[in-house]
């Protein structure tokens, strides 16, 4: 039983009688009974309980504390407007007394206003299009046309109701009327709108809208005379090309006027806009130009639209949009002119304008990186301009430079883009659009990025403390680290200097090499893999290691570029989950991270804590790994793939494994990598396509 309250308490059961009617119809919700909700509202604290099926109260009645109650039903939501949505409603009163049930029956009744349409089936004959829309004034319209005739519609109650109707006869001529505005709308009632021909010949065109709320005693009708045997029509020209598109430069005084003439005399004439500029000023979305008001006139010329207020039934009227485009800034302004005549007769002409810059092409942005920009830029003439380009030049000097790279262009959106190697790092430059008639236009600024670096990428630098190496100069912030720390003292250092097998030689210049090994604690023998990273050894952890790492780092490069020469062997020593891994050929593994992280990321490879590739802190990695035994240095770049390009990084990793699952304590014993003279690569230029494809950062 459903019980609310803890004071003395009774108990409420709900019918919900169901009054399908209407004042003309009687009609019953699609798909079958509806199903009420209950809404239950003491009159005393105003707390509202909420019952999903009223009929479950039926059989399980809702325990409520003692006093009044408002219980309202409903099958749904009221939609402002819909096609076949009716929605039922009702309330009442209810006093709960100690002990006592109480039965609440409700009857619902319609809670929106009906709408139907009606065409008499002859009307296909004498015309391919006809449709009738319909609003209550507070949303969208809904249109009855094609299989929409056949549908009920319902609208919000709001006091009226709105209607057009809208007719193409077989010889094209379009016809229209209304709206016509319905008042006093309430809700239950159903509004039959029924065309009827004339009874006159229809070759004269008679022809009634007749609006039926009660079949008995009240009908509407509307006259819609269509008359067939005249074929003038409301004709509109200009002395503009309104065929198109039509462009107009910004600041624009050109002469543009539109000129309308009707046979039968003009009964509207409508100027519609949809330019936020232009409502800013008052200009309505829509302006009946005929017996317009003195003041709809003064805010149209405000504006610089020139009109007269049209006299009902006069045959010529003139619009000058002439003013109104050196008033506005460069975008789309989409305008339409309507006029019907006194016999119903439709005409339409679509404005299209966009005002565009006054030159061929305009700077639009820049997309700076550390050594490279993405230049774009937009023309505003119907074909591309003749000799599209740049120019750019550093902010502190007056000399341009034309840039010289592949030109991208997208019709569509008429802009074209071009990618600027060679620049400096954080250094501001200035860019512009040219093509072969205008050399001066908007000039935007950008600086580049900052190229950071990793000390010690030469891995020329060690220094020994006892005997564990350390990839760092003597005295020098630690940048690098490895797991000599935790195995040094068991007589194990994985990683240690090369200095004869180098892939650049010169007087100082060393290698780091890993190499994978056996390390014993106490009388466990456990997997070392040799190993190099960006970091720092934080502390022998039971048969395992904790480490932190990353060091800051703000930059966004393209690619880690270096040596390395590998030597693998078979894996003998395998963990779980990788001891089916036995006997297959190790790997080795070079790692570069760029990440968003507050702090270093804590690794602990006794609990199997590591740092995934699925982290969502990863702005951009690459990954190398092979198996394969190099008699020499092999040269490598590895792109950086971004993941986003909307972020700037705070950390790098740089990870060198002779077992690429050494974390896991599984690898060849034996197995040797030699890494050296790393780099980051900024330049573009330095990159194959494909590689430059990898990275992303046109993806922008």
């Amino acid at each position: 039983m459903h019980e609310v309250g803890t004071d003395a308490s009774g108990y409420l059961k709900v019918d919900v009688l169901e009054d399908f009617s209407s004042e003309t119809v009687v009609t019953k919700a699609d798909g079958g009974d509806p199903v009420f909700s209950l809404e239950v509202k003491s009159l005393r604290t105003g707390k509202v309980i909420t019952v999903e099926d009223a009929s479950t109260l039926s059989a399980e009645p809702l325990t409520l504390a003692v006093g009044r109650y408002s219980v309202t039903a409903s099958s749904g939501e009221v939609q402002n407007a819909a096609f076949d949505a009716p929605v039922y409603a009702g309330s009442q009163e209810v006093q709960i007394k100690p002990d006592q049930t109480a039965t609440a029956n409700i009857t619902c009744s319609l809670a929106n206003t009906m709408v139907s349409v009606e065409f008499p089936a002859e009307t296909s004959n004498m015309f391919t299009e006809y449709s009738v829309s319909v609003d209550n004034g507070a949303g969208s319209a809904l249109v009855f046309s094609g299989a929409n005739l056949e549908r009920t519609g319902y609208f919000a109650v709001t006091g009226k109701l709105n209607w057009s109707v809208r007719m193409k006869n077989t010889d094209g001529l379009v016809y229209q009327a209304g709206p016509v505005t319905i008042e006093n709308v309430k809700a239950k009632q159903h509004y039959k709108l029924q065309y009827q021909f004339g009874k006159d010949d229809l070759s004269n065109g008679a022809g009634v809208f007749s609006v039926i709320l009660d079949e008995s005693t009240n009908v509407l009708t509307y006259p819609l005379v269509l008359d067939f045997s005249d074929s003038g029509v409301p004709v509109i020209t200009s002395d503009f090309d309104i065929t198109n598109e039509i462009t107009v430069p910004a600041g624009s005084s050109a002469e543009m006027k539109l000129f309308v003439t009707s046979q039968s005399g003009l009964k509207s004439l409508v100027l519609t806009q949809n330019n936020a500029e232009l409502t800013a000023k008052g200009v309505a979305s829509a302006t009946e130009l005929v017996d317009a008001s003195a003041a709809t006139i003064a805010t149209l010329k405000a504006a610089g639209i020139e009109a007269s207020s049209v006299a009902f039934g006069a045959q010529e009227a003139t619009v000058s949009l002439t003013d109104m485009f050196a008033g506005l800034g460069m975008g789309s302004v989409p305008m339409n002119l309507v006029a019907i005549d006194t016999r119903n007769h439709y005409a339409e002409v679509p404005l299209n304008f966009e005002i565009i810059s006054p030159v061929d092409a305009e700077a639009v942005s820049a997309t700076p990186w550390a050594r490279f920009a993405i230049l774009k830029a937009r023309w505003f003439t119907a074909e591309r301009p003749s000799g599209l380009g740049f120019q750019y030049r550093k902010a502190s000097s007056s000399t341009w430079c034309a840039t010289t790279g592949a030109m991208s262009y997208n019709a569509s959106a008429k802009t074209f883009t071009t990618e600027l190697y060679g620049l400096d790092p954080d250094t501001e430059y200035i860019f512009r659009a040219v093509s072969t008639n205008d050399k001066e236009t908007k000039e935007i600024h950008f600086t580049t990025e900052s190229a950071g670096t990793v000390e010690n990428l030469s891995f020329d630098n060690w220094y020994k403390d006892g005997s564990c190496w350390y990839p760092n100069a003597e005295g020098a912030t630690k940048i690098w680290d490895s797991a000599n720390p935790g195995t040094s003292s068991l007589g194990v250092v994985p990683t240690v200097p090369e200095e004869s097998d180098v892939a650049v030689a010169g007087a100082g210049k060393k290698a780091a090499r890993l190499e994978s090994m056996k390390v014993t604690v106490v009388v466990i023998t456990k997997f070392a893999a040799g190993n190099i990273y960006t970091g720092s050894f934080d502390k022998v952890s039971g048969v395992g290691a904790e480490l932190d790492w990353g060091v800051p780092f703000t930059s966004r490069p393209l690619a880690l570029r270096g040596y390395y020469k590998y030597q693998p062997k078979a894996i003998d020593m395998a963990e779980s989950p990788y001891t089916g891994k036995k006997g297959e050929m190790d790997n080795c593994s070079i790692k570069i991270y760029l990440v968003d992280w507050e702090h270093q990321f804590h690794i602990n490879t006794a609990k199997q804590v590591f740092f995934s590739d699925n982290d969502p802190s990863i702005i951009g990695m690459g990954d190398f790994t092979t198996n394969e035994t190099s008699n020499g240095y092999v040269n490598f770049t590895l792109p950086i793939q971004y993941r986003t390009l909307d972020k700037k990084p705070t950390h790098i990793v740089i990870v060198g494994a002779a077992s690429r699952l050494g974390d896991y304590f599984t690898g060849g014993v034996g197995s040797r990598l030699y890494l050296d003279e790393f780099s980051l690569v900024y330049d573009p230029a330095s990159l194959t396509e494909e590689e430059r494809e990898l990275v992303g950062y046109r993806n922008q």
